[in-house]
């Protein structure tokens, strides 16, 4: 038995038999390489006036009792048993088992906390850095880490929100401590400390996963971690004879957090969990998580490790441990850690935050979606390091080119106008391939479709009247399905062209029947606002739009003339600006692409039937160029990548197959000749 009051700095640990009285300290000594649990019981004091209970949480081998003046926190390993005699022998009602939700986030600090607390959501890029950080066993109070901010090279914290082998109490992990270290500029490493293969406790891996990324996800949205966000599975070292048992238990894990709207992260050593995932990042039978947390105590703060090829988790999306179990202090606050470098940056402006026929995903593949000469939608895409594949006809009459969307890692939904005129959609989502085709009821459409996505998972949907020309609507929400059509007015003479920018902002812009270009915008968690002419001139064709994460607009259009390519952007701090040139002849087009997280890219089919194209870094633009990749047969499409890396698609003049060229550290590669016949 441990008296916690006469020992504040007491780590309560659940790795051991020990029985512990009394409320856990705030800055408890914990050593940072603890896993595991046994059966351990802590007794604390709890409020006079309480509704009593006792829940036992089978995923995370955790009962909690709260009674008056009493609350209870018990882990068990193999012998649930034990646990349950004691509470027995104390009187204590027997555990009902939780059949939803999430035990507290922190144990058990949290089974007071305010249930409105939990329900202020993050910025996704709260776990975005690139730079140092580290890793505890328990969150450190927050005086604690207020003096590491104040003197200490690190700015992301590693912290460990649930699992059934999660080693240490968390007093101090609740939802306003994450949104006051948020406030105050931490960054996070969400953490989730499940069934681990070494301790045979991997018996069921498909089902024992999915569980586990239901609780994951459950915890993080407690902690107030909003869709998008990485959660990283921490699976240690384990000998190599099950190696396809653990690819099997996070292939399921990754497709499970995927369907669930957030981002797969994987912790490993660098020679177990790591190199098995290396060795079979191509392998078709498993899925990838999306970001890395390699294990390697090198004692270098970068994140290069000698078995992993530089494709792969390429681009902002790993994090390399480089030393572990040092106690370090700042300020007379020790803290024993591991210590972390971070390149994590992933795209949180929005999912697709332009209308196009061609989507990215985090991993670095790529769809793209086209109207074939049968009247059929066809599919192209790549993947990393087998390159591209396809074409393949996906079925259906269309009657328009379609509009692909990419809410969440491996999701992809695609959108067209059908002959019969109606609004239909076919989608993609992880471990469960491509959906039937679908009509949705959105009435008659007098113009094709165009998509936009949000990293929450809301898609939005665009077109115009058939009958009064007015901007229709219609929004996907996940756990609501489909609304609309709504009618948001005006008088539309061009297809709409939505964009997403900043933390959820949606603008759709398009010709009026005056010749001016037209706004409409709606905020995060606001209804549409008015219709509104910026002016700009009389357009000579539809206009298209993209959006930044930091709010930016850039909307380009052709001239009425259409000797040139015309542009303006918005900023927040100061609004429009003024309509600027960017020269160059155009004969369809323009498409507009986001890439990288200040780069916007433009391509339009010149009056000499080139590839001409045109980008800015920051708002810099430069001067258009026109691409050797011969003549096309219709304006351009594309997607873009957070790398920079830029994919834009066209139809041969010549033999009506889809074309393609890739931007690329630095340079373009192609054309090359993907087949199919475009209509």
């Amino acid at each position: 038995m441990v008296d916690l009051a006469a020992h504040p700095r007491q780590c309560v640990r659940f790795d051991r038999h020990v029985l512990y009285l009394g409320a856990p300290g705030r800055e408890q000594a914990c050593p940072a390489a603890l896993i595991g649990t046994t059966e351990a019981v802590l007794i604390q004091p709890s409020a006079a006036h309480v509704t009593p209970d006792s829940v036992v949480y089978p995923v995370d081998r955790l009962i909690t009792v709260v009674t008056r003046r009493i609350a209870v926190t018990a882990t068990y390993s193999t012998d649930r048993g034990r646990i349950d005699g004691i509470l027995a022998s104390a009187s204590l009602r027997a555990p009902r088992t939780s059949r939803s939700g999430a035990p507290p986030s922190d144990v058990p600090g949290e089974l007071s906390a305010s249930p409105a607390a939990a329900r202020r959501v993050l910025p996704a890029a709260a776990t975005n850095y690139t730079g140092k950080g580290f890793d505890a066993c328990t969150a450190p109070s927050a005086a604690e880490m207020q003096t590491w901010l104040r003197l200490s090279p690190y700015r992301a914290v590693g912290i460990y929100i649930g699992g059934s082998d999660r080693a240490c109490a968390q007093p101090d992990l609740t939802p306003s401590w994450v949104s006051q270290q948020q406030a105050a500029g931490w960054h996070f490493m969400p953490i989730y400390v499940g069934p681990q293969a070494s301790f045979g406790e991997i018996t069921s891996a498909a089902s024992q996963a999915a569980s586990a990324a239901k609780d994951a996800v459950s915890q993080a949205q407690l902690l107030g971690f909003g869709r998008g966000t990485p959660i990283y599975y921490d699976m240690e070292a384990y000998p190599s004879t099950l190696t396809n048992r653990v690819l099997r238990f996070l292939t399921a894990w990754t497709r499970e957090v995927h369907a669930l709207g957030y981002t797969s992260g994987m912790y490993s050593n660098s020679l177990s969990g790591i190199i098995d995932l290396v060795n079979n990042y191509a392998n078709p039978a498993y899925t990838m998580p999306d970001v890395i947390y390699d294990a390697l105590w090198n004692g270098a703060a970068n994140t290069k490790d000698p078995i992993l090829p530089a494709t792969d988790w390429a681009l902002h999306h790993r994090i390399h441990q480089y030393q572990g179990g040092l106690n370090v202090t700042y300020g007379g606050d020790t803290i024993n850690i591991d210590q972390d470098y971070l390149d994590v940056q992933q795209n949180v402006s929005g999912g697709t935050p332009q209308a196009s026929q061609a989507v990215a995903q985090p991993s670095g593949a790529v769809d793209a979606f086209y109207e074939g000469s049968n009247g059929t939608l066809w599919h192209d895409w790549f993947a990393p390091r087998t390159g591209w594949h396809g074409p393949a006809s996906m079925g259906g009459s269309l009657a328009t080119q379609p509009s692909a969307v990419a809410s969440s890692p491996g999701t992809v939904a695609v959108f067209w106008k059908g002959t019969d005129g109606h609004l239909w959609e076919v989608a993609a989502s992880p471990g469960k391939g491509w959906s039937p085709l679908k009509r949705l009821d959105m009435g008659t459409l007098g113009s094709r479709p165009a998509a936009v996505a949000q990293s929450n998972g809301v898609i939005d949907v665009f077109w115009r009247g058939s009958a009064d020309n007015h901007l229709w609507h219609a929004e996907y929400s996940p756990g609501n399905g489909w609304s609309g059509p709504q009618d948001l007015g005006s008088q539309l003479a061009s297809v709409p062209a939505p964009a997403v920018s900043g933390s959820g902002t949606v603008s759709v812009f398009w010709t009026g029947t005056d010749g001016h270009l037209w706004e409409i915008r709606r905020g995060p968690g606001s209804a549409w606002g008015r219709a509104a002419s910026l002016g700009m001139g009389k357009l000579g064709g539809a206009p298209t739009a993209t959006g930044l994460a930091s709010g930016v607009i850039d909307v380009f259009w052709p001239a009425s003339s259409h000797a040139s390519v015309w542009h303006v952007t918005y900023t927040p701090a100061t609004g429009w600006g003024k309509a600027s040139d960017l020269s160059g002849g155009v004969s369809a087009g323009p498409a507009a692409v986001s890439s990288s997280a200040n780069g916007v890219d433009v391509f339009w089919k010149g009056s000499d039937s080139g590839l001409w194209w045109a980008a800015s870094q920051g708002g810099t633009w430069q001067q258009p160029v026109r691409l050797g990749m011969g003549a096309l047969g219709s304006g351009p499409f594309a997607a873009g990548q957070r790398s920079g890396v830029v994919d834009v698609f066209w139809k041969g003049s010549a033999d009506s197959h889809l074309w393609h060229a890739r931007y690329s550290g630095g340079s373009w590669d192609g054309p090359g000749d993907l087949g199919g016949a475009v209509s």
